[in-house]
């Protein structure tokens, strides 16, 4: 007689560390960047600040909950810590430090590194993209900086050359592009960060995704990018806010023959109207209209329906109350149906 064995319980720590990895992988994972801000908006940064182990202020509910898991046990720390680093979130230069800190305390985790977004531009954000060589996602948010050179030169501008060089040497998949809301594109900083990246395009071959998170339109500082973008061998995907009138610059990357669809959106809309005056001319244009539906959600209108009026009788006066006597004549004419016609009753004659 054998004895029954005793089933012993399945403890997470006793998988298989690859499956560890998967689910702690949407648990330190952060919460995706706000990628649609109203202007009217004035809270402060909209990166989540939650990128740092080496602690920046106290964290907010959200870094505590994805926090969590590192805390669980030495294997979670060892398995979950690279997949906390994937996305770096930088809002400001104390971020942008902190994280170069820890870099240097443990070089490891540089390669884990994939995607950055940087909150503003300085030279401890371009140290960060040496850093980590693997980078394949980068965010970058366009500010005014401290304007330091004169308006017509934009050498004395150590920030913004700094991560401009350190971008031409990586090889990017997927660019964000964003500004401030403090900032122009007539600006010194964003035109030369935005001719700086058209020069930097063509050392990206395999560029897929580009994602202008603004309102651009054709102007001599935007016009370069746009043409770079149209020869990028591998770009597919191209998002951008939808234009307040019509501009050439979608039209001119339209002209990619590799470019698989364009999604545009409305300022804190995921979707266009197509009675908007953009669209109305993108119509006539066919390569770029059809990129445009194959990518695009388009809201559509609520149908303009006519309700017919209906004429009301004539008003009538109010029937009077008939009396006792008038009510047996009537019930009486009724049962007696010569009596309607006027004619006598019939009368019954020999033949």
């Amino acid at each position: 007689m054998t004895s029954p064995q005793l089933e012993v319980p399945c403890l997470l720590s006793s998988l298989p560390e690859e499956l560890i990895a998967r689910i702690l992988e949407d648990c330190v994972s952060p919460p995706p960047v706000l990628l649609v801000r109203p202007s009217w908006h004035t809270l402060p940064p909209f990166f989540p600040c939650h990128s740092l182990l080496a602690r920046p202020p106290p964290p907010s509910n959200t870094s505590r909950t994805s926090l969590s898991p590192l805390l669980v046990s030495r294997q979670f720390l060892r398995i979950g810590t690279p997949l906390y680093y994937q996305t770096l979130h930088l809002p400001t230069v104390t971020h942008a430090a902190r994280v170069l800190e820890v870099l240097a305390a443990q070089p490891l985790l540089a390669d884990a590194v994939r995607c950055v977004v940087l909150g503003c531009i300085s030279l401890e954000g371009a140290r960060v993209l040496r850093t980590c060589e693997r980078i394949e996602d980068v965010d970058i948010c366009m500010d005014v900086g401290t304007e330091r050179n004169s308006p017509g030169n934009a050498a004395g501008d150590l920030d913004a050359e700094a991560l401009c060089d350190a971008l031409e040497q990586m090889d990017l998949k997927r660019l964000t592009i964003r500004k401030a809301s403090c900032a122009h594109l007539t600006n010194m900083r964003p035109k030369y960060v935005l001719e700086r990246i058209a020069k930097a395009v063509p050392s990206w071959p395999n560029l897929e995704y580009v994602h202008y998170a603004l309102k651009i339109g054709s102007s001599p500082a935007t016009r370069p990018l746009a043409h770079a973008l149209s020869n990028a061998p591998k770009l597919r995907i191209l998002k951008a806010q939808i234009p307040a009138v019509w501009n050439d610059l979608f039209l001119t990357i339209s002209r990619n023959s590799t470019l698989k669809h364009i999604t545009l959106y409305a300022e804190a809309v995921e979707g266009i109207m197509h009675t908007s005056l953009y669209m109305m001319e993108a119509k006539k244009h066919a390569r770029l209209s059809e990129l445009i539906k194959v990518g695009t959600s388009f809201i559509r209108t609520r149908a303009h329906t006519t309700a017919a009026v209906v004429q009301s009788p004539p008003p009538t006066r109010p029937s009077t109350p008939l009396s006792a006597s008038r009510v047996k004549e009537v019930a009486a004419e009724l049962m007696n149906p010569w009596l309607n016609y006027g004619a006598p009753f019939p009368v019954a004659t020999r033949s």
